[in-house]
């Protein structure tokens, strides 16, 4: 199988390039008589020359690039026509009849290209639009060095709000959420790139072109079903016509983990021991004598007296990562054509045994290609064809990362050494076994290949001039194809405990489990879609009034083409309708209305349909005569109100369809009490169950002021999500209705509100100079109205009114200090007796007890509720540096379980921080400072509950990358016959500032995993 899709892949990569050069090739063969030199200058409106602008000959592939004084010189047959063009400018086109000498003044294409941007099913001038909608900038995704897209987001774009737990090669995406969560389920945005739902993280970002993130009802109602959590648009870049332009960009980093797990060392953690049979009310007999403490500390003997550093012997300081790409773009009139190839690499922290010839080091390596070719096959006929293909291969550890770094937590340093005497690895009975280097070097490997073929047909035809001025008709259809298999090679390697020496000095051991062979297993997936649309569009200007149109058709038929069942054999499919009107008068006013009508095969007959309108309104109040306010130069309100759907319930289908169990369970029956097998209800099914409803409002304002030196956006949202699909949490177990068998039903409720904006300062001297800052800003806050959870005894134990995942739990008021204290406090339950250095809690009922009825709302969710990003870009002849700053705040995280919870499991294992050991409660010390509660000899619930001693504010700013860089001027590069050359340094994940200190803030709940890391990449970009 992977052969035949490889051989898929360069077929199609064959086809495009064979496309190309003949297309390419048409018109550079013609020759042309009376040909002149000409020359000239071109500047731009404030009298700067202006660089690397294209000076080309239309029709052909005949072209110059200007110099660093913006100075040309270019052969040109008579009467053909020259076209000046620069990205982010108007291009101009010049008839030559025998002129000389041609200098030319560019404009900035602030009604041209800077202001069409991408929107549902299609594009706008940005003046015209409506709708909350925010850009970013695909340079500044770029100078982001990581294999993952989702990663690039963090902190640069208003209305997102990102976070990146782990670090993992391959396992490193962020959750990505459009203006916070508004629901239990799937909160995740709809990604379309080239308008087909696709993985934004298998996007090379040198493949985009425009990124642009749909926030409210107007600008997501055209997607129905799917635009309730909001709309990534992704476009991927095209061919520009000219001569062929070869990229070459290459990228080498070092990666250095941060916030490695800080464990005590075995002197420490053998002196804390003692100290929690002490404590535990036992000082005659402790676990070690002071000559075996300091044997601990010495070494003198490592095997029976170990101090075993895990961090420093599973994990490597440092990986390394590599990012290339190779593009090349061009065409004529006729076609146009982009392609790009890309290799990637990223190594992981874990160490390896060289014994081995095999790889058991984390290695994530992908091989990416793209294309896009346009084809105007009439003047009013395009074709345009995409194809993408994506290859992975990775090496992982026989055990999974989450396992290692769990064996971390639990394997102390004094249980035993790294290996035995005679090399095989320490270890012991039970979860001992869990040698956390062996896990990570001795227990084979996983090999995981992954494939992805993209394909994307469309077409354009005009029909002007058949029909009627503005109108069209469009179509496109896509198949992707995925293909995983994974190799796992695991191998259960030999655990032996060390019991020292004998009489004759031989080494002793338990040979708890011996080394298996090597065991050899596959597992497979793969799934195939295809997406199907077709619509009709008007665009039509009548003096004053400009209106535009949209219908349009589209289905998606996904199937899993491994799946193991006959219910997930079944396709899923949907389809629906969607159309968008506006108007606009004069530039002044503007309205617009957007409709999606889908279906959805989770619904039963009668309620699989669902339509979901928006409309809204906008008024360019600085096109009004009575605008005066010459400062202003822009100023736009706007105004939506809409609803949009969602079905999405963690992959559950058919939520109307009953199942029933057979065998599962069964009843003894007649004098033999006979099992005879019975059937059982599996999954009960809903006939009112209908769609996840959020009616959404947005009230926006768009300034630009000082001729484009600042601009600014800002809205406010409003969201109520209702009918939101969940389990019954109030059925009693006397019903026979189990929680497996729940059914879902129309029951939650979310209110969702905030605000998010740009800001934007950008100016270019006449001395070549240019800066620009720029900030962002988001805030989401929501509230649950309705969950269907029971009605506690006690109102502040209601979760209806707090957040979506609002955490519970009790308020801790310190340390008992003595026992006077703890007999006049209220008595606490969770276990018999507490002692001095236990957690005292707050009585919320006042009912003089501490149980569970005193768990209250404490802190903020995981997710942040405000998210902002600033930075800042500087250049200057040549050279320039760009910062950029991702923050967030209103967040909680715990530092709790292992690593902060001493000897939880049992006495004397599990691994201990230092940051509990240096900051624990210590009887007879000054413990005014103490953040955590003195250690004991076994479990303490009474310490153990989640509350806010162990709560932390997770808020951070980072420095989340900087580059640096220098472009080569063009006199330099003309004489190497280059047309760009460019050279830089950034990195990523460079300074954080934070109240955590000892895990990422990022992080999930608990005290870490796999370190995010920090990045230092050097590149080169060269230009042919």
């Amino acid at each position: 199988m992977m052969r035949l899709n490889f051989k898929k892949l360069i077929c199609l990569i064959s086809i495009v390039c064979i496309t190309v050069s003949t297309y390419a090739s048409i018109d550079s063969i013609k020759q042309y008589k009376n040909e002149k030199i000409i020359s000239g200058i071109i500047i731009d409106i404030d009298g700067i020359p202006m660089p690397g602008v294209n000076i080309t000959i239309k029709g052909t592939g005949t072209g110059v690039i200007s110099d660093i004084n913006g100075k040309y010189e270019l052969l040109v047959p008579i009467k053909s026509t020259i076209t000046y063009s620069f990205v982010g400018y108007q291009t101009q086109e010049v008839i030559y009849e025998n002129q000389k000498v041609i200098n030319i003044v560019l404009r900035e294409a602030t009604q041209e290209l800077k202001d069409v941007v991408i929107v549902g099913y299609g594009s706008q001038k940005k003046a015209s639009v409506t709708g909350a909608l925010t850009l970013a900038k695909p340079e500044e995704l770029q100078k982001v060095s990581t294999p993952s897209l989702s990663n690039t987001l963090g902190g640069m774009v208003a209305g997102v709000i990102t976070r990146q737990s782990s670090g993992e090669p391959g396992y490193d995406q962020a959750e990505i959420l459009i203006r916070g969560i508004s629901t239990w389920a799937n909160k995740n945005p709809l990604v379309l790139v080239d308008g087909v739902e696709r993985d934004i993280n298998l996007i090379n970002s040198q493949e985009v072109e425009s990124f642009t993130v749909l926030k409210d009802a107007s600008a997501t109602a055209v997607y129905g079903v799917r635009g309730a959590n909001g709309v990534i648009l992704i476009n991927t870049k095209k061919g520009k016509m000219g001569k062929p332009q070869v990229t070459l960009r290459t990228e080498f980093a070092t990666l250095h983990g941060l916030r490695f797990p800080d464990y005590i060392n075995g002197y420490e953690f053998a002196s804390l021991m003692n100290e929690a049979v002490s404590n535990s009310g036992n000082t005659t007999v402790l676990p070690w004598t002071q000559e075996e403490l300091v044997m601990f500390r010495d070494g003198t003997d490592p095997y029976l007296y170990p101090n075993v550093n895990w961090t420093n012997e599973v994990l490597n300081k440092n990986a390394f990562q590599t990012i290339n790409n190779l593009s090349v773009t061009g065409g004529n009139e006729i076609v146009r054509y982009f392609i790009n190839v890309g290799y990637t690499s990223q190594s992981g922290l874990f160490k390896e045994d060289p014994q081995y010839e095999y790889r058991t080091n984390s290695l994530s390596s992908r091989y990416n290609f793209r294309s896009n070719v346009d084809i105007n096959v009439t003047k009013d006929l395009i074709l345009n064809l995409g194809l993408g293909g994506i290859i992975e291969d990775r090496t992982y550890p026989g055990r999974s990362a989450n396992d290692i770094f769990t064996a971390m937590k639990k394997i102390s340093p004094v249980a035993y050494a790294r290996q035995n005497p005679d090399g095989s690895p320490g270890g012991g009975v039970s979860y001992l076994m869990d040698n956390p280097w062996a896990m990570a070097t001795q227990s084979g490997y996983a090999k995981q290949f992954r494939n992805t073929l993209q394909g994307t047909f469309g077409a354009k035809y005009d029909l002007s001039k058949l029909v009627t001025k503005g109108l069209s008709i469009s179509g496109k259809f896509s198949y992707d194809y995925y293909y995983y298999n994974e190799v796992l090679r695991r191998k259960e390697y030999e655990v032996k405990q060390y019991l020292g020496k004998n009489e004759l000095g031989e080494d002793q051991y338990n040979v708890v489990r011996p080394e298996q062979a090597m065991g050899y297993g596959v597992s497979q997936n793969s799934n195939r879609a295809y997406y199907l649309e077709a619509s009709i569009n008007y665009n039509r200007n009548f003096e004053n009034h400009y209106i535009t149109s949209m219908l349009l058709f589209n289905r998606r038929d996904y199937k899993n083409l491994t799946a193991e069942n006959s219910t997930a054999n079944l396709p899923y499919r949907r389809q629906g309708l969607a159309g968008r009107l506006t108007y606009d008068f004069n530039h002044k006013y503007l309205v617009e209305f957007n409709f999606g009508y889908n279906g959805s095969e989770n619904f039963p007959k009668g309620k699989r349909y669902g339509f979901f309108p928006s409309g809204s309104i906008g008024w360019i109040i600085s096109n009004e005569k009575f605008w005066k306010t010459s400062f202003i130069n822009h100023f736009k309100l706007r105004g939506t109100y809409g609803t949009v759907g969602n079905d999405q319930v963690g992959g559950d289908r058919f939520l109307y369809l009953s199942t029933i169990d057979k065998g599962v369970l069964g009843y003894p029956y007649g004098d033999s009490q006979q099992w005879i097998p019975g059937y059982a209800e599996a999954k009960l099914g809903v006939n009112n169950i209908t769609w996840e409803i959020a009616k959404k409002a947005n009230i926006g304002i768009d300034l630009e002021l000082f001729n484009g030196l600042i601009s600014l956006q800002g809205d406010f949202f409003f969201e109520n999500r209702d009918n939101i699909l969940l389990k019954r949490g109030v059925i009693p177990n006397i019903t026979g209705i189990t929680s497996a068998t729940i059914p879902w039903a129309n029951l939650g409720k979310v209110k969702n509100k905030g605000f998010d904006g740009t800001l934007e300062i950008k100016k270019t001297t006449k001395r070549n100079f240019y800066y620009t800052f720029r900030a962002n800003f988001t805030y989401a806050r929501n509230e649950i109205v309705e969950d269907d959870s029971a009605i506690p005894k006690y109102e502040y134990q209601n979760t209806r009114g707090h957040r979506v995942n609002q955490p519970f739990g009790l308020v801790a008021l310190g340390f008992f200090q003595d026992q006077s204290d703890i007999d006049n406090s209220p008595k606490q339950t969770f276990m018999s007796t507490v002692r001095p250095g236990d957690i005292k809690y707050k009585d919320m009922n006042g009912d003089n007890i501490i149980d569970a009825y005193d768990k209250v709302a404490i802190g903020y969710g995981r997710t942040p509720e405000i998210m902002f990003g600033f930075g800042a870009t500087i250049a200057y002849k040549g050279f320039d540096l760009t910062l950029n700053f991702t923050g967030a705040t209103h967040t909680s995280t715990f530092l709790d379980t292992e690593g902060m919870y001493p000897f939880m499991l049992e006495f004397p294992n599990y691994n201990i921080l230092r940051e509990y050991y240096d900051n624990r409660w210590i009887p007879g010390a000054d413990n005014s400072k103490a953040k955590y509660p003195a250690v004991i000899n076994g479990n303490n619930p009474n310490n153990y509950q989640t509350n806010t001693l162990y709560m932390r504010n997770a808020e951070y700013i980072k420095l989340k990358n900087a580059e640096i860089g220098f472009n080569f001027p063009a006199f330099l590069l003309k004489k190497i016959y280059l047309q760009g050359l460019r050279i830089f340094i950034n990195g990523n994940n460079l300074l954080c500032f934070d109240h955590l200190k000892i895990i990422d803030p990022e992080s999930n709940f608990g005290t870490g995993g796999y370190p995010t890391q920090r990045t230092i990449n050097f590149g080169l970009q060269v230009t042919f």
